[in-house]
């Protein structure tokens, strides 16, 4: 097994903005409530005109531009959301054809807030096992579009934004991928959870 590395990354958050200060309008919240239970300030809020991909083809260029290659170089691509454009097409099939990476492959992985991190270890293995060269994993997530604005508990929790990694193999003696232990708890799927949507609730005008 080879050693992998980031070799570069890129990122996007929306130029809009959501303070504390805005949800105490909007909820029964208030800033020192949030910021003793969250640490969070603010959050972005990308615009009804973006998607998520459209955040993942930014912060993908941005990679690539860092790097100083070619989407086409790249073998493929995993993009890390819950929140898809469209069951299908995946979302990294429309990244990939934004930017232009002919011939390269690619699938997006569904974790809730681990997605980005099982990602990583996915494209990681692709290369440390020798089957690429070049992966480029992203998250890309437009949380404000599934949000609960009603909901003090989450709706101070999320924003929009995207973030990507290149990676590849590592030279001799660099540092790069250490390992990974993930677990998971289907136990507590009651607590925090998008219930409507899929298969066992499909979309209705009751179900949304």
């Amino acid at each position: 097994m080879r050693n992998v590395k980031i070799s570069a990354y890129g990122c996007y958050v929306p130029p809009k903005i959501l303070t504390n200060h805005d949800l105490e309008k909007m909820v029964d919240t208030n800033n020192e409530w949030i910021l003793e239970r969250t640490g969070i300030r603010e959050r972005h809020i990308a615009g009804p005109e973006m998607a998520t991909s459209d955040m993942a083809v930014e912060a993908a260029n941005a990679a690539l531009a860092q790097r100083g290659m070619d989407a086409k170089d790249l073998d493929a691509i995993i993009v890390c959301t819950v929140t898809p454009d469209h069951l299908f097409p995946s979302t990294a099939c429309l990244v990939q054809h934004r930017i232009g990476a002919k011939d390269v492959w690619g699938f997006d992985l569904i974790a809730a807030c681990c997605s980005f991190l099982y990602g990583l270890t996915t494209g990681a293995n692709l290369v440390a096992s020798g089957m690429h060269e070049r992966v480029m994993v992203i998250g890309s997530d437009k949380m404000s579009s599934i949000t609960d604005y009603t909901d003090r508990a989450t709706c101070v929790l999320f924003g929009d934004g995207a973030g990507a990694f290149i990676l590849e193999p590592a030279a001799e003696g660099e540092r790069g991928f250490v390992g990974h232990k993930h677990l998971i708890d289907g136990s507590g799927a009651d607590v925090l959870n998008m219930a409507a949507g899929g298969s066992r609730l499909p979309p209705s005008h009751e179900t949304v």
